[in-house]
């Protein structure tokens, strides 16, 4: 008669009825990036030594279980950290995403990996009054068997029985694979995920043991189990392996089912033995190949390629067992799949068998067997079902690539898109979620490749960077933040403001609210802007002289042999800064102007007519300046008539070159809001490419990147192409990247450098097809993927839509396609 195996557990020990003892641990996720053949490998070989570093242990059990995504706890979580002016507003569209996204993504859940080792008894070494206590002990616990008590409890000298080899089984596991000692509560969820597949679990029932083990097992249909509680039901099919191929490279066998839409279950117990008996085994498969050259021999039939090849394996299988003590692993491997209905399941075991058979590994689906591979599924449990043992290598356990996740992003924060990393999956059928969090990469987080908050977002226009961006800009408000951000297009005001038809102000007033209630700055050429954005206004000491020359060289024009008129520049700033209380720019022009020197004397007119003339106004004053109000929560700073060159050119213009050269002191400004850190701040810099186009811009965009590093500033550069950032002490100061279509195959290399990836061709190919919406994203932990950005509100949508409207063309010509 089988009964449930477990007497009780300790930490993460269970010991058994038999008198046995099981170490539970939990495997940390492990994540490479996109097309990272080399990272893969790396991975492989790690899990063959592991595999090979087990062999003391005898018998191992691994497991993948799949852990549902509680997104309504996640968005209150999220919600809670809402702060501010804004809070009300955050919790609002915090609710309607939870709303959304638990009718879309139903059976969305994340897989834990386990790994349990049954541990080997060893007596310690006891004087006389000990072994007298410990044989006291021992015939108590022989009553109560008898008698049926098992206890709530171990005592101490059943752990000291145990505790060496527990030490010993996690040094192993943690020099080949990052993991950590499994908790009771996880213990307590590989038991109960067993009786309530499928089903919902109430609060009352995961504070207590009661009922832990409760449920009918119904085996009566062929081919399925039955799990009824008093108020849920659900169905289940174990379906073992029956034949691996000759050769799984590549097969990624217990990885890929993770693209599924439905929950997949893993459970692998391996079972080593002794060298002797391994070279039997060999032996055994020797001789049948022995029999089909025989049988190939009678019948005159040609050799087969693959009984050839595996003629091949066996030879080189034999050798490492002989002569580097490899070990076979006896393999009893299974998967579970589960739903509400029979028919539900009958479905998802179809899909994983064909996709199985498709990598050449055969499952069945037995009729007879469901109720003894429950049974072996559950933990510290016997071997039950020993008909379904397969032979495996380490080489052919590692190409499970157990541990392997497509985590991206962050576990607590706004709904940002999907994972499309593999392929074909789209943002309608992918079911991994991708959230983030803008305020979390600076805390310094376990686990974190980068603890800065800043964030670059590149790529060409019409791509969906303003769309990525406005998305987080919105979401970011409702933690709080005070932010600013740079509008040189002068297009966000107007975006957000025409979403607002009569309509959309009935249908959502929270919206209209938020957008209604920023800080639109708008400077114009217009006499009452000018000298707003004047270096020497909103500056002090030498930040303001580096910056006044900076621009003044640049509308200047410089030649390199120029240097009389250049050390004029920099005496007339230093003269204007120090003998006036009130300096401004337009004082060092005059003070050019009335040089002895024709040469200074000409620059002194040409910059007097551009300071009085157009948008450059804005950077030219006498002092005498109302400076730009910051008090909102929320200000964005934007100017009109700016001539903007081509994205990725040099200005070719008059009107160009003064817009780049207002880039200059813009950055400033931005780097001065971001410096204070009383309170946690966003600044966002457009078109920040354009910086580039000045001799300073390295230094400015370093400047606003190390602002950040008071950890209360993220800093957002977005920018045409990542060329200029892709330097060692830049990119270091980049918490989270989000990097948009390549066009050239260039700037695919430049990117793929940038985010740490691969170089291959098919990362290459990757990046020139992306498509609107679609980025590689590297987070705060350094993993990269393929991201599809999503909005889940209408009016967010409407509001991010920086295309005019067509009339309906595109949906007529797209009728035909």
């Amino acid at each position: 008669m089988i009964q449930f195996p477990i007497s009780f557990y300790q930490n993460n020990v269970v010991y058994t009825k038999d008198g046995e003892a099981w170490a539970y641990y939990r495997i940390h996720e492990h994540t490479v990036g996109v097309n990272e053949e080399e990272a893969e490998n790396t991975m492989v070989h790690a899990l063959q030594r592991l595999a090979s570093q087990l062999v003391p242990f005898e018998e191992v059990d691994y497991k993948i279980l799949p852990v549902p995504v509680d997104i309504e706890k996640r968005m209150h979580i999220l919600s809670e950290q809402y702060d501010g002016k804004y809070e009300g507003i955050g919790s609002y569209y915090a609710e309607r995403a939870k709303e959304i996204l638990c009718e879309e993504a139903e059976n969305l859940v994340e897989y834990k990996f386990f790994v349990a080792v049954k541990l080997k008894r060893q007596e310690p070494e006891e004087n006389l009054l000990s072994t007298f206590s410990s044989s006291l002990k021992s015939m108590n616990r022989y009553l109560q068997k008898l008698s049926g008590f098992t206890g709530s409890g171990v005592d101490d000298y059943t752990v000291k029985l145990f505790s060496d080899c527990e030490e010993e089984a996690y040094s192993t596991l943690q020099s080949h694979i990052s993991s950590i000692r499994a908790k009771e509560q996880d213990i307590w969820y590989l038991i109960q995920h067993a009786f309530r597949r499928g089903q919902s679990t109430t609060e009352e029932e995961t504070e207590n043991d009661y009922g832990l083990t409760e449920g009918i097992l119904d085996p009566k249909y062929p081919g399925y189990l039955h799990i009824q509680q008093l108020e849920e039901d659900s169905w289940c099919a174990f379906l073992p392996v029956v034949d691996f191929p000759v050769n799984v490279t590549y097969s990624e066998w217990a990885y890929f089912f993770q693209f599924y839409s439905f929950p997949i279950e893993l459970h692998m117990r391996t079972v080593y033995k002794q060298q002797k008996e391994d070279e039997h085994v060999t032996n055994k498969i020797k001789k049948r190949f022995r029999d089909q050259d025989a049988q190939l021999i009678e019948a005159n039939e040609d050799d087969d390629s693959l009984i050839n090849m595996g003629r091949e394996l066996l030879h080189e299988l034999e050798n490492s067992i002989k002569n580097q003590g490899k070990p076979l692993l006896r393999t009893f491997l299974h998967f579970v799949v589960y739903a509400s209905s029979k028919e539900e399941v009958r479905k998802r075991a179809r899909r994983l068998k064909a996709d199985f058979k498709d990598r050449g590994i055969h499952l069945v689906q037995p009729l007879a067997d469901q109720l003894l591979l429950f049974h072996q599924s559950l933990p510290a449990a016997n071997i039950v079902a020993p008909d379904w043992e397969q032979i495996l290598t380490p080489e052919s356990f590692a190409e499970s690539l157990f541990s392997l996740t497509r985590k991206i992003g962050n576990t607590i924060g706004f709904y940002l898109g999907k994972n499309i990393s593999h392929e074909g999956e789209s943002l309608e059928n992918s079911q991994s979620l991708v959230f983030y969090h803008p305020f979390l990469a600076h805390l310094g987080l376990k686990g974190s490749k980068y603890s800065s908050p800043h964030v670059t977002i590149s790529g060409p226009t019409g791509m969906g960077k303003s769309y990525l961006l406005k998305d987080i800009l919105l979401n970011s408000v409702f933690f709080g933040a005070k932010v600013l951000m740079t509008d040189p297009k002068d297009e966000v005001e107007k975006k957000f403001k025409q979403s607002l038809s009569p309509e959309m102000e009935q249908n959502a007033p929270y919206f209209k609210e938020l957008i209604q209630s920023f800080h639109y700055i708008t400077l114009s050429n217009e006499a009452k802007d000018a000298g707003k954005l004047d270096p020497l206004t909103f500056l002090e000491g030498e930040e303001a002289q580096d910056a006044a020359v900076a621009v003044l060289e640049y509308l200047s024009e410089l030649q390199y042999n120029e240097r009389n008129v250049k050390t004029a520049i920099y005496r007339g700033v230093r003269h204007v800064m120090q003998q006036d209380h009130h300096p401004g720019l337009l004082k060092v022009v005059r003070y050019l102007q009335g040089s002895q020197d024709p040469d200074v004397q000409s620059v002194g007119d040409l910059l007097y007519e551009i300071a009085t003339n157009g948008v450059a106004k804005l950077m030219f004053s006498d002092g005498n300046v109302e400076g730009i109000s910051l008090d909102e929560q929320v200000n964005i700073l934007q100017i009109q008539n700016l001539n903007l060159p081509n994205e990725g050119e040099k200005p070719a213009t008059r009107d160009e070159h003064i817009a780049v050269a207002l880039m200059q002191p813009l950055a400033k400004f931005a780097t001065k809001f971001a410096r204070d850190d009383s309170i946690v701040k966003l600044t966002i810099f457009e078109e920040a490419w354009m910086l580039m186009n000045t001799g300073a811009g390295d230094k400015l965009i370093n400047e606003l990147l190390r602002t950040g590093r008071s950890l209360r500033s993220a800093v957002y550069i977005i920018t045409q192409s990542t060329y200029e950032y892709n330097k060692p002490q830049i990119k270091e100061n980049i918490g989270t990247k989000f990097a948009f279509k390549a066009k050239t195959n260039e700037e695919a290399a430049n990117i793929i450098e940038f985010l740490g990836l691969e170089d291959n061709k098919a990362n290459r190919k990757m990046l020139k097809e992306l498509t609107e919406g679609q980025c590689i994203m590297e987070d705060m932990y350094g993993r990269t993927a393929k991201i599809q950005t999503d909005v889940l509100f209408n009016e967010w949508v409407s509001a991010f839509n920086t295309k005019e409207k067509d009339n309906g063309r595109a949906e007529t010509e797209e009728a035909f396609l």
